[in-house]
């Protein structure tokens, strides 16, 4: 059973990525190891083919565009003090920070190890032993608060591309180094990010040595035109045409990046502590442990934010102005317009990557994998409406960085500068300047699912156009169950069953949908009303859930609720006037199981087969509704809490979290028992399968005990869950109200919704 490769994953997607499937129950976030695939790459180019023709003709019109070379850049004296002051800048905070920490904990170890030297000379061990201890307490912190300044750098952020695979590429970045006289770069890294950039080869003193690498994503170039790539291009290499703006550059970037992640405690060694403090019944020595690194983190994060702000207010405007003249130099290059044309292709794309997310959802939650990221990326620029183009227009003066203008800024530098045609005229595609970029983008693609596992991807990946095609038939599916249930259902289950309450049996079809219509204001009504008595019990809720743990209310949800003293109280009372409303919508809910009821017995075989499943499984999928509808109310909490982990954890915090966390996990126990008695089948690749068996393909093995997770992994998974639930609920709606609706059309019933009938 092939599609067992999907078992203990859940999606887990990536901005600047293709479908990331990682399990929220297991600790497998797996990289791509681009060294690894680079090595494969370079061992299969032993059977590397002559270039193209096109690639030929290519590399000649490069060769005959790209003639002579522009002036070398010379500074002057105000530059060189401007740069020189921030680069002395960039490499003074980090050295504040070690001299700080060395000179600390020096005359700590100074403090203690005289009288132990002195209690050694007088034999007096056991003295010695005792200033000895905090001597080397002091050596020990001193190592852990300088161990963020080394590590961290990565060799390799992409696959090495090689110069077989796109002769035309190389030939590009060859001449327009030679153009811009700067060293060519050492190598060509490709990724599925939609950004290029330049980083050190190996190592910061690479950047001293002239030695770099050029990182470029491959939707960028199945999407872009040649001019704006060579525009894109001709800026990176233009930071390499002055060594001094190079160093300088490169240490603003690099010491603010590093102090940024350190600050916001996203560095591993962060989220390895925060692990380690969800475990529960941990002994207290391992507590004290805890309790003290989670200190000296803090401690840490507080002095790195300090450094980051200082070294932003300090730097940032030159990293700026240098941005400006790059501009400058990449239009000289590649022309005004193409130069202007590349802020609006970068931002298409980066647009269409949340599409492309979007549809990857849907097609993980259906047992399919995207076969092409960088394709379908570009596929939907190119069906961006105009709408969506108005705005990213708007969001040209949206501030991505501090150390780099907006687009709108960098545009209107442009319009100021004279007019320049560019050296690149030819109105290409960039797609050419590979050799196989289809093939290329599809092992990019599954470098990622093979990092995270999943094996034998290529069977089970299909083409970005049939998920369109597929997704396009689920939301019609959707469109019709709006309207065959008449927007119902929208944010609660129905009772989809028989009723011992009204007695609707006599019902035909045409009768259901008389008294839908006779009924539908009043019972908007009430649908109106129980949305917002539970918006009301969700805050009351997690109100008394905050109080029960101690916690602060207004530390967690400082706007949307104001305390109060009877929550528990306030609490039954919502609930019991919840009840009341809702028990008169599932009154109708059963006139709606009777319209679907008789349609399915009047249904030819061929067309009842095909939803007799979806009939049964609304019916048997509405009977576990009430631990549905608690588990959604008893995960906003657990929810809360380990969103606020990141910015510290107490003790009463962390137990307050592991009390949701049995909660949570209690709740999903008692769902999976009732589920597992209800024969819910569910479709992969057309093979009926258990509902639970799939949730467990997709989410993992369910644990044990509450305390094989922690919290945020629990938060990770009950919200998977719910998605996956909610996934299934609607699309055997959709299934059952399109064929339902076409026999009402075809017989000439007259249907609910009379405006948007068909």
């Amino acid at each position: 059973m092939g599609w067992r490769v999907f078992a203990n994953f859940a999606a887990k997607r990536h901005f600047n990525g293709p479908l990331r499937a990682v399990s929220p129950v297991a600790d497998n976030y797996a990289e791509v190891d681009w060294k690894l695939a680079s090595k494969q790459a370079k061992r299969s180019a032993q059977h590397r083919t002559a270039a193209s023709p096109n690639s030929l003709k290519l590399i000649h019109y490069i060769d005959a565009s790209l003639k002579g070379q522009a002036a070398p850049e010379a500074l002057t004296l105000r530059e060189s003090s401007e740069l020189f002051m921030v680069e002395a800048i960039s490499l003074l905070l980090p050295l504040i920070y070690i001299l700080g920490v060395l000179f600390a904990f020096s005359t700590g170890v100074y403090f203690f190890s005289e009288p132990m030297v002195e209690s050694i000379l007088a034999e007096d061990y056991l003295t010695a032993t005792h200033w000895a201890c905090p001597a080397v307490i002091c050596l020990g912190l001193m190592y852990i608060l300088l161990r963020p300044i080394f590590g961290g750098f990565r060799s390799y952020h992409g696959r090495v591309l090689q110069r077989h695979e796109a002769p035309a590429l190389f030939e590009l970045v060859q001449q327009m180094s030679r153009h811009l006289n700067v060293r060519p770069p050492k190598r060509i890294e490709i990724n599925n990010e939609t950004a290029m950039r330049v980083d050190a080869y190996s190592g910061i003193n690479s950047i001293y040595r002239d030695e770099y690498k050029l990182i470029i994503g491959a939707p960028l170039i199945m999407s872009m035109s040649l001019n704006e790539l060579s525009a894109m291009i001709a800026h990176e290499l233009s930071h390499f045409r002055c060594k001094h703006k190079k160093v300088a550059f490169y240490l603003m970037h690099h010491v603010s990046e590093w102090l940024y992640f350190r600050a916001s405690g996203q560095d591993k060694r962060h989220q390895n502590l925060l692990k380690r403090m969800q475990k529960e019944n941990i002994s207290f020595y391992e507590y004290g442990e805890l309790w003290t690194w989670q200190r000296i983190h803090l401690l840490q994060q507080w002095t790195f934010a300090s450094l980051y702000h200082i070294h932003r207010r300090l730097t940032a405007w030159k990293c700026r102005q240098i941005e400006f003249e790059t501009d400058a130099m990449a239009i000289k290059v590649a022309g005004t317009q193409a130069f202007q044309a590349m802020f609006m292709a970068i931002r298409r794309s980066q647009f269409a990557q949340k599409a492309v997310s979007l549809q990857n959802d849907w097609a993980w939650k259906d047992g399919y994998l995207l076969d092409d990221y960088a394709l379908a990326v570009s596929l939907e620029a190119r069906k961006i409406s105009q709408a969506n183009v108005q705005q990213i227009q708007q969001g040209f003066s949206k501030t991505i960085s501090y150390f780099c203008p907006n687009d709108l800024e960098r545009m209107q530098a442009a319009k100021a500068l004279p007019v320049q045609k560019g050296l690149l005229k030819a109105a290409v595609e960039a797609r050419y300047l590979l050799e196989q970029p289809s093939l290329l983008s599809k092992q990019l693609t599954l470098l990622d699912y093979h990092a995270n596992s999943i094996k034998m991807a290529h069977k089970f990946c299909v083409s970005s156009e049939k998920i369109r095609a597929l997704k396009q038939k689920k939301d019609a599916g959707l469109t019709q169950a709006k309207r065959y249930f008449d927007n119902r259902g929208e944010h609660r289950i129905l009772k989809f069953e028989p009723t011992h309450e009204r007695d609707v049996s006599q019902f035909d079809i045409q009768q259901s949908i008389d008294h839908i219509r006779a009924y539908r204001v009043e019972d908007r009504k009430h649908q109106s009303t129980a949305m917002n008595l539970f918006k009301r019990i969700e805050k009351t809720y997690i109100v008394e859930r905050l109080r029960a743990s101690k916690l602060p209310v207004h530390k967690y949800m400082p706007e949307d609720v104001i305390g109060k003293k009877e929550a528990d109280a306030y609490l039954t009372y919502m609930q019991e006037q919840y009840g009341a409303v809702v028990k008169q919508m599932e009154q109708m809910d059963q006139v709606f199981y009777q319209r679907a009821h008789e349609c399915l017995n009047l249904l030819a075989h061929d067309a009842r087969s095909s939803v007799i499943q979806s009939f049964h499984n609304l019916e048997l999928y509405c009977q576990v509704r009430h631990l549905i509808s608690r588990l959604v109310l008893e995960s906003k909490p657990l929810k809360l809490i380990a969103s606020g982990l990141h910015n510290g954890a107490s003790t009463r915090i962390l137990q307050a979290g592991a009390n949701e966390k049995q909660v949570c996990w209690e709740t999903i126990r008692q769902l999976r028992e009732q589920l597992t008695s209800r024969p819910i089948r569910v479709m992969v690749h057309g093979k009926p399968v258990h509902i639970l068996k799939y949730l467990d393909y997709k989410l993992g093995a369910y644990p044990e005990r509450s305390s094989q997770v922690s919290i945020m992994m629990m938060t990770e998974y009950v919200e998977q869950l719910l998605q996956l639930l909610d996934f299934q609920y609607n699309k055997w709606q959709g299934q059952l109200a399109l064929v339902c609706s076409q026999f009402e059309h075809k017989n000439g019933i007259a249907q609910v919704n009379l405006l948007n009938r068909y």
